[in-house]
């Protein structure tokens, strides 16, 4: 590391000022939606300090400037997005989800032919994989049928990581090992999703509030662990909005075992008898004949 750098490094070293982490809170909110809460400057600090000393910048006040004043406008607000947005998942994540999935989607294979998942949120792809690995499985009790499945995020990184679909073994460790050796192949010490289940699922970077649903007429919706970065307002928003209108009428949103619609939907009621946090339309004014429960 040169000079310029070990200096920059020290300079940011510390938490970020009070006033300063509002404005980047206010941005983060504008940009995407997401809510952080009072008490993470340490957390916004060490998520932004890599791009500082990348721009040899010498201070977050100076980073801030960049992005809402400068060439940072258009230029760096993808990477400071990526910085903000980024989490860790892995293959199979709160099982029970997908326990539930191979129940329910042999019957919307035969009802519909072709069925459509969009995982929002899809992070580095693990999700996604996994509902392929789901889809492929329901599709062999039912016959041949299509599941056409996509991942959105809002970070252009993780996109890429998950097209690029090589994952450490912590990643794949829920994962049965004839499962493993079908869909992965070896990369070193890294297991890689194999070309073929990789060229049936697509991914697009892509924000939840400023861009259209990939598809009108999902079948099912995977959005785990994301509302719980958004405050009430942008989650009622984000669920009566825009999931509302693109759920087909039967279709299906599964939420993350730590959030909940309880008290501020008006478009979603709970499916009680699937016993996991999963919703189903209401009759409302989209015109939906069925109810939340099986």
């Amino acid at each position: 590391m040169n000079t310029t750098a070990r200096a920059i490094s020290v300079n940011v070293g510390t938490a970020i000022a009070q006033d300063t982490f509002d404005r980047f809170r206010a941005l983060i909110y504008e940009k995407t939606g997401i809510h952080m809460r009072e008490g993470k400057q340490i957390l916004v600090a060490n998520r932004l300090r890599r791009r500082l000393v990348q721009l040899e910048l010498s201070s977050y006040e100076e980073y801030y400037s960049l992005l809402t004043e400068g060439q940072g406008i258009g230029t760096e607000m993808a990477h400071f997005i990526d910085a903000v947005s980024t989490n860790e998942t892995y293959f199979f994540r709160e099982g029970n989800h997908f326990t539930i999935l191979s129940k329910i989607l042999p019957e919307l294979l035969h009802t519909h032919g072709r069925v459509r998942i969009w995982s929002a949120g899809c992070s580095t792809g693990e999700e996604v994989y996994t509902l392929r690995i789901i889809a492929d499985q329901a599709a062999r009790t039912v016959g041949a049928r299509e599941t056409e499945i996509i991942g959105t995020d809002i970070s252009t990184t993780v996109i890429a990581q998950a097209r690029e679909g090589i994952y450490g073994e912590r990643a794949v460790r829920l994962i049965q090992p004839e499962v493993l050796k079908s869909y992965f192949v070896s990369v070193g010490d890294k297991f890689q999703v194999c070309d073929e289940a990789r060229a049936r699922v697509q991914f697009k970077a892509h924000n939840l509030f400023t861009d259209p649903p990939p598809w009108v007429g999902v079948n099912i919706i995977f959005c785990r662990n994301v509302m719980i970065y958004f405050d009430k307002l942008t989650q009622t928003k984000l669920v009566d909005e825009i999931f509302a209108p693109a759920l087909h009428p039967d279709g299906y949103l599964f939420i993350g075992h730590s959030e909940s619609l309880t008290g501020f939907t008006k478009r979603f009621t709970y499916a009680s008898s699937l016993k996991a946090p999963i919703y189903r339309r209401k009759k409302d004014a989209f015109g939906v004949t069925k109810e939340g429960t099986l």
